[in-house]
């Protein structure tokens, strides 16, 4: 417990330092990413600092201000040369698996990395867990697939209910949300253009 507290908090300290690099990059201001975010000044400056977590969802609000795939926060590798043959395989094993601090939702890249015009992945989401409890938006399009579970997906204010085998496509651009429902792991998998 003491030894996953420690990495959680060298971990928020990384994608604080690695957040605070990006705005500073776009010259932007923490009340700018504040306001456009719908956050408080104050709680940029936490996470920028490594003090306060941030969900899934409110990296992906900031991120969508900074115009960053929320991966480049969370990424400890570098992207992956690209392929001679135009053919990149990603094995099982291989895969970046990626987790924000203080969350257990565990999301697998399937693309090799977010130099692509896609990003698909593969999430294991714990209960009442999700991306956000905070609607967000971001550029782009979204198809999503429930492999096992029940999963919420909210777009727009609408809560639609998604079981084992259903899908759902939208535009990034509408405020949204997703939870998993029920008290069973929901295993999901995304493909976004471009990738977020």
């Amino acid at each position: 417990m003491v030894s996953e507290a420690i990495r959680d908090g060298v971990r928020a300290a990384e994608l604080g330092r690695r957040l605070r690099a990006a705005r500073r990059e776009r010259r932007y201001s923490l009340q700018r990413v504040a306001d456009e975010a719908g956050l408080s000044k104050s709680f940029i400056s936490q996470v920028e600092l490594g003090q306060s977590a941030a969900s899934l969802g409110t990296l992906k609000r900031i991120c969508a201000v900074l115009d960053i795939p929320v991966w480049s926060l969370l990424d400890d590798e570098p992207p992956s040369a690209p392929s001679r043959t135009g053919v990149t395989i990603v094995r099982r094993d291989q895969r970046k698996v990626r987790n924000s601090p203080g969350s257990t939702t565990e999301i697998s890249l399937l693309t090799p990395d977010l130099n692509r015009k896609l990003e698909v992945t593969l999430s294991v989401i714990q209960p009442g867990e999700g991306y956000g409890h905070e609607p967000y938006s971001h550029r782009g399009e979204e198809f999503g697939l429930v492999l096992s579970g029940t999963y919420e997906v909210t777009v727009e204010g609408k809560a639609y209910v998604l079981e084992q085998g259903d899908s759902i496509y939208f535009s990034s651009r509408l405020l949204h949300r997703t939870r998993a429902l029920g008290d069973e792991p929901v295993t999901t998998f995304w493909v976004v253009t471009p990738p977020s």
